[in-house]
């Protein structure tokens, strides 16, 4: 069955529409499972994308039922939803997602916290019952071509993340080690920033999901030691423990003393609301710091509210903010991880095309084995088959299966389809047949043998 994506991302809609887009779709894979109209569902929702890829005999209606889902658990109106979404068929919809496993089609292109989220989204699928052999092979054959692509060119060895690009970003405003000292502080209409250093900085981090340990590995690989975690759920002290880093106390005292903070919830309720801010920025200048509160939030449904982001001293890098200021990547890298995509995406084609043909294979082996079986059933059970009884049965079996090609042959002759059978025959069976042997009319032997 061919694969349907129905999708919203960041080249289509504006990040404030993904978001609205983006609440409960968490439940999504559940409410399509068992729909008679879905064979199979996979739902991927980032920072910057929010796609089903569907499986369906039907896939119009596989469509309208992912819309109907996806309109009820985020609340926008239905004929909203068919606005914002746009549908992919077939060959493109698989190009698509390797596209999007591979980074290519990222915010940021290159990254890779992308492959976590791909395989997130199969494993959600899997807990909801709503994959199937098909999306499980396309979704892991996407992961693989991925990690060749990591190998094979340098874009993920130039370490580009939204996390990456948001820290060097907030590294611009306080002039971060690697930013030109002679230059004005960053604003988002200066361009985007150097990589930098966050040597002796100290961050907060905000949240415990995915995004909290792709953040601690981007802010390690920029030198910062000094990192704290903090969570209202009460995961922080597991996941300083893994990630070996502090567990934060009282959230306005960590905002006090941070230097960046990276808020990454995501949970569609925001925790830096204007009067934890506010606390913190008073703290702040009773301890005589006069440097901004720059918090980067990578959450969709914002972590940080539209009061506290507009208080003064407060600078927010937010993913619009990293959008506008992602840097590209060179013609040849995207070039080459094309090239490997393209030989990735072929393969996968070439294999669901071969299984098409699964039940003509097995129509000819049962012919062939239904065949061998009556011969069998001809000689002794038991004991040695005389040598004279195996070759009759081997020439009654060879006689056997080449006499409905045969009858064939004649009749394609006489209708005038010779030179066709020849053709399909050598297709068929690899049986190539002389020119000779091809024009020999009725009644005449070939001059010449067939070859195989």
């Amino acid at each position: 069955m061919p694969l349907t994506l129905l999708s919203a991302d960041h080249h289509s809609v504006t990040l404030g529409d993904l978001e609205r887009l983006s609440v409960g779709v968490e439940s999504l894979p559940s409410r399509l499972a068992g729909h008679p109209a879905v064979d199979g569902a996979v739902v991927l929702a980032t920072c910057n994308r929010v796609e089903l890829y569907l499986e369906a005999e039907d896939p119009d209606a596989a469509l309208d039922a992912a819309r109907a889902a996806l309109a009820t658990a985020s609340g926008v109106d239905a004929a909203e939803v068919d606005d914002l979404t746009g549908r992919t068929d077939g060959h493109d919809a698989l190009r698509h997602l390797f596209e999007v496993a591979s980074g290519l089609d990222a915010m940021v292109v290159g990254e890779r916290e992308i492959v976590g989220q791909v395989r997130r989204a199969l494993e959600g699928a899997r807990a909801a019952g709503s994959t199937t052999p098909a999306l499980e092979d396309a979704l892991q054959r996407a992961s693989r071509a991925s990690r060749r692509i990591a190998v094979d060119t340098d874009l993920a060895a130039a370490g580009r993340s939204v996390v990456a690009v948001a820290l060097d970003l907030a590294g611009a405003v306080h002039e971060r080690p690697g930013c030109p000292r002679d230059a004005e502080p960053w604003t988002p209409e200066s361009g985007g920033p150097p990589r930098v250093s966050w040597s002796g900085g100290r961050a907060l981090v905000v949240g415990t999901g995915a995004y909290a340990g792709a953040t601690v590995a981007a802010l390690r690989r920029r030198e910062c030691t000094d990192i704290a975690v903090w969570s209202a759920s009460g995961r922080a002290r597991r996941f300083a423990e893994t990630q070996e880093v502090r567990e934060a106390g009282d959230l306005a005292d960590e905002l006090a003393s941070a230097d960046v903070v990276v808020a990454c919830r995501g949970t569609g309720s925001a925790v830096l609301d204007a009067d934890v801010v506010l606390a913190a920025l008073a703290a702040r200048r009773s301890a005589g710091r006069a440097a901004p509160l720059v918090v980067v939030d990578l959450a969709l449904r914002h972590d940080v509210t539209t009061e506290a982001a507009a208080l003064p001293g407060v600078v927010v890098v937010d993913l619009d903010t990293v959008k506008a200021h992602a840097p590209a990547a060179t013609d040849g890298q995207v070039r080459r991880a094309q090239e490997v995509l393209a030989e990735e995406v072929r393969a996968v084609l070439d294999t669901r095309a071969e299984r098409e043909m699964d039940d003509v294979v097995v129509a000819v082996r049962d012919r062939v084995g239904s065949a061998l079986e009556d011969e069998l059933t001809r000689l002794p059970m038991a004991g040695t088959v005389p040598a004279d009884q195996a070759a009759q049965a081997l020439r009654r079996l060879a006689a056997r299966l080449a006499h409905p090609p045969t009858v064939a042959a004649r009749a394609a002759g006489r209708d005038g389809r010779g030179e066709e059978f020849v053709r399909a025959l050598e297709l068929v069976t690899g049986i190539s047949v002389t020119d000779e042997t091809a024009d020999a009319g009725p009644g005449r032997r070939p001059t010449r043998r067939t070859t195989t």
